[in-house]
């Protein structure tokens, strides 16, 4: 049985942007907002260890590392872009009564 954690207020999040929050067990998250919908993905890249949320950018559906510009598929976590080739872990998102939740 899953359950369902409380990130932030979807208000938070304007378009286009990123935001982090930290889940129950310490893990970073990155939360995104593409055209109304919300995703979120661990917020540590995979080549070297950036923090997503604080040095990506958003490039259409792509996350993109501010350090070695790294690109990762924001639905799906998978890499687009060298020098990255391991996908980022990606959580499934419910929107309830106006606030972001993920659901492990």
């Amino acid at each position: 049985m899953s359950t369902l954690y409380l990130l932030i207020p979807a208000d938070d999040i304007f378009d286009g942007e990123i935001k982090n929050a930290v889940l129950p067990n310490g893990t970073r998250v990155a939360i995104y907002n593409l055209n109304g919908a919300y995703y979120v993905t661990d917020d540590t890249c995979t080549h070297e260890e950036a923090s997503l949320s604080e040095e990506g950018m958003i490039d259409g559906s792509n996350v993109v590392c501010g350090w070695h510009f790294c690109g990762f598929d924001i639905a799906s976590g998978a890499a687009t872009a060298s020098p990255c080739n391991e996908p980022l872990q990606t959580y499934p998102v419910k929107v309830v009564e106006g606030k972001i939740h993920v659901e492990l």
